[in-house]
């Protein structure tokens, strides 16, 4: 094995990309189960939450934000930029999926991302959210990561690797699913405004996801330099 073999070798964090991998092939293969659809409306809020702080930041207004059971979802806004709104819901979710992947190998930080995520579904549910199932899985999600920012429990950051590593997994299913099966979707409503074919937005869309994501899990299983004047 060559010098520079070696030392890409050892820059990896084999015990992050374990976990990872385990997670992944625990998601894939539970993934039409009970077990993964809270982590998939996860996402699904997510999503639409990224739809509605783009309305908002490009001068629109969110008249409602819904999302269901069903792992479906939308947000009814009025004014704001079509191309920024639409794309920020698989781009953003892919974003968020890559920053938790990165976030995940510092376990120091769990507890402040939960807080930020308590805050984040309070806000968005408080504000937008106008159903039933939408206001119970917000306010729950709210409750849930409250209580993990309060009271820290132990082995509480593995939950941040489960998150990372499914709302990545998620982010870009939900476009290869589109581009294989078709159907009605953010891509399809940016079609009807700019001319510019559904396929080709989702396509740019799933390329971006795909390298935000892959570009994350790269620096996750990045193995921290030894501290000065440790042994090599």
């Amino acid at each position: 094995m060559s010098m520079s073999s070696e030392m890409r070798l050892r820059r990896i964090n084999y015990r992050q990309l374990t976990l990872f991998m385990g997670i992944g092939l625990a998601g894939l293969l539970l993934w039409f189960t009970p077990v993964i659809l809270p982590f998939k409306i996860f996402v699904v809020f997510l999503h639409e939450t990224f739809h509605a702080l783009a309305a908002v930041a490009t001068g629109g207004r969110v008249l409602e934000m819904q999302v269901s059971i069903w792992q479906s979802g939308y947000v009814k806004s009025s004014g704001g930029v079509s191309v920024i709104v639409a794309s920020a819901g698989y781009v953003g979710s892919a974003v968020f999926g890559g920053l938790l992947l990165i976030l995940a190998a510092r376990d120091d930080l769990a507890q402040a991302l939960f807080g930020v995520l308590a805050a984040l579904f309070a806000i968005v549910t408080l504000l937008f959210v106008r159903n039933a199932f939408g206001l119970f899985f917000g306010l729950g999600a709210t409750a849930l990561f409250a209580l993990l920012a309060w009271k820290n429990p132990p082995y509480s950051a593995y939950f941040v690797d489960v998150l990372a590593v499914l709302s990545s997994l998620y982010a870009i299913y939900d476009l290869a699913d589109f581009l294989l099966y078709g159907g009605p979707t953010d891509a399809t409503i940016l079609a009807a405004v700019t001319h510019v074919p559904a396929t080709i937005w989702a396509i740019l869309w799933t390329v971006i996801s795909f390298v935000v994501v892959f570009a994350s899990f790269r620096v996750a299983v990045r193995a921290k330099p030894p501290a000065a004047g440790a042994p090599s």
